[in-house]
């Protein structure tokens, strides 16, 4: 009797582990911005710079956009001398030429991002290949094509929202951003760590699409 409750346990903990990845991968947004409003932001810039305006992420590419003092417009940041901005205590820094990621946790210089984007094939899927998405324009700036945002944020009350996918990432110590993959970070890993890195990767609990699972990398890396 004592070893079928166990494994009814096991199976119980096996099945909320489950239940917890599906909930991330279906975590949904009603807007197409991160933040309700646009927030007073510090942008940090080369150079030491820093720089303050009304900012937000817009969820489409992760990609940071401001409302321009000048005219009240929209625009898509140019980010190729931004480092990263903060809404109050939440942190973002840049990962590629568009993404900007949020700081989940920093330790010894290094720092696990998280970039939160639209699930556009998902999207397609449950609106059926629909592309009727109510984008308003944003201003590119001159450097590129415009993008497209919808600033009301009530777009999608009607249904279950954006779907939305999480791509992780690592910042190292040499100021490369790694896609948080086994192959990509094993690398980082310290000499005398690999077989314990080797024995983490075969945990039936592990996945690089949990938090908390790549906090637990912090201590192998180099």
């Amino acid at each position: 009797m004592k070893h079928r409750i166990i494994l009814l346990l096991i199976a119980l903990m096996g099945s909320l582990s489950l239940f917890a990845q599906q909930q991330q991968e279906e975590k949904r947004s009603h807007s197409q911005l991160v933040f309700p409003e646009f927030q007073q932001a510090k942008v940090r810039q080369s150079f030491g710079r820093v720089t303050r305006a009304k900012c937000n992420i817009m969820y489409k590419n992760a990609a940071l956009c401001f409302i321009d003092e000048k005219d009240g417009k929209v625009r898509q940041a140019f980010v190729q001398n931004i480092f990263g901005v903060d809404f109050d205590s939440v942190k973002y820094m840049k990962v590629d030429t568009v993404a900007m990621g949020r700081v989940v946790a920093e330790q010894d210089g290094i720092s696990l991002l998280c970039v939160t984007t639209i699930d556009m094939d998902r999207y397609h899927e449950l609106t059926q290949g629909g592309t009727d998405m109510p984008f308003l324009d944003i201003d590119m700036g001159g450097y590129g094509t415009d993008t497209f945002i919808d600033l009301s944020g009530a777009e999608q009350q009607q249904n279950e929202g954006y779907p939305l996918k999480d791509k992780w990432y690592f910042r190292m110590k040499d100021g490369k951003f790694v896609q948080a993959t086994q192959k990509n970070v094993k690398k980082y890993v310290k000499p005398d760590l690999k077989t314990a890195f080797k024995n983490l990767m075969e945990d039936r609990w592990w996945s690089w699409r949990d938090e908390n699972s790549l906090k637990k990398l912090f201590m192998y890396f180099q």
